[in-house]
């Protein structure tokens, strides 16, 4: 009785034992294990004044023999806030932890970003950290929950009170008008009839105008061989040049072989040919020797 009584207390104790160690977490019981990947998040300051910047940090410790830390990456919007600037990225790796963080400076000045009352509370969405496990497939996520920022005035309510407005609505005076709306489409009609009346005066203007008379050079109806004469006359008294004179006498020649006197003809291309320049009396000879020559062949007709 006395060994059994020993050995049930025995039992006892070691019971005893094994409860405390498993109560306060010693011992070779396996226990929970601890996560792969934590995410905390942090706004500094959390109380500002309208229009002052923040920071926004989230701070994400992943067990590199689980995920690969250069997959960490942070999806996020804090409208109506902006980002000043590019976000600040680190990363740092010690042994089999690794600790990446993000950090983003917001600023926002424009409408939805003012306090409501004396203060305001500045709420962001959800933000969400995406990863990669080492060895699966597929992408893990952790959702980042920013906290509120308290958005202060910068004007206390008693100084608006005490601003002296200088409008109010139910103080406007009266609309007033130099001309009544009726005068005036009256006034606007009769100026369009009077613009629109012009216009057709200067089109009907326009239209009648008479074609301009183009001015001809009266005809010249004497014969060939007197026209070419009077060009080698012209020529030979104002001291035209020699390219000239014999082309003029070349025309005398043509003309003269043209009425049957073949033998003025021949001289007139030799004096338009000569080395030397033919005279004013030479041609002049020409001129009346062909002339008196035209009147025998008329006169034999």
């Amino acid at each position: 009785m006395i060994a059994v009584q020993v050995a049930a207390a025995v039992l006892v104790g070691l019971a005893i034992k094994e409860l405390w160690v498993a109560a306060r977490g010693e011992g070779d019981s396996v226990g929970t294990p601890a996560r792969a990947v934590t995410v905390t998040s942090a706004i500094e300051p959390d109380v500002v004044a309208f229009g002052t910047p923040v920071v926004a940090t989230a701070d994400v410790v992943v067990d590199t023999t689980v995920v690969d830390p250069g997959s960490i990456s942070l999806q996020t919007d804090f409208s109506p806030y902006e980002v000043a600037g590019s976000p600040v990225v680190g990363r740092h790796v010690q042994g089999g932890t690794a600790h990446v963080t993000f950090r983003y400076t917001l600023r926002c000045l424009r409408e939805g970003c003012e306090p409501a009352g004396a203060r305001g509370i500045a709420r962001f969405e959800s933000g969400l950290v995406r990863y990669r496990f080492k060895g699966e497939p597929g992408v893990g996520r952790d959702v980042v929950d920013w906290p509120a920022v308290i958005v202060a005035s910068r004007v206390a309510t008693a100084d608006v009170e005490a601003i002296r407005w200088r409008a109010s609505e139910t103080l406007l005076p009266a609309v007033t008008t130099r001309v009544g709306p009726k005068a005036l489409a009256v006034l606007l009609l009769v100026g369009a009839l009077l613009l629109a009346g012009c216009a057709v005066w200067l089109g009907r203007r326009l239209w009648h105008v008479p074609a301009a008379v183009e001015e001809t050079a009266p005809r010249d109806d004497r014969p060939p061989l007197e026209r070419a004469l009077e060009l080698a006359r012209t020529g030979a008294a104002n001291g035209a040049a020699a390219p000239d004179r014999r082309r003029a006498l070349e025309l005398v020649a043509r003309e003269l072989d043209a009425v049957g006197l073949g033998d003025l003809a021949d001289e007139a291309r030799e004096l338009a040919w000569s080395p030397r320049a033919s005279s004013a009396d030479e041609v002049e000879s020409l001129a009346r020797r062909a002339e008196d020559g035209v009147r025998g062949e008329i006169a034999a007709v």
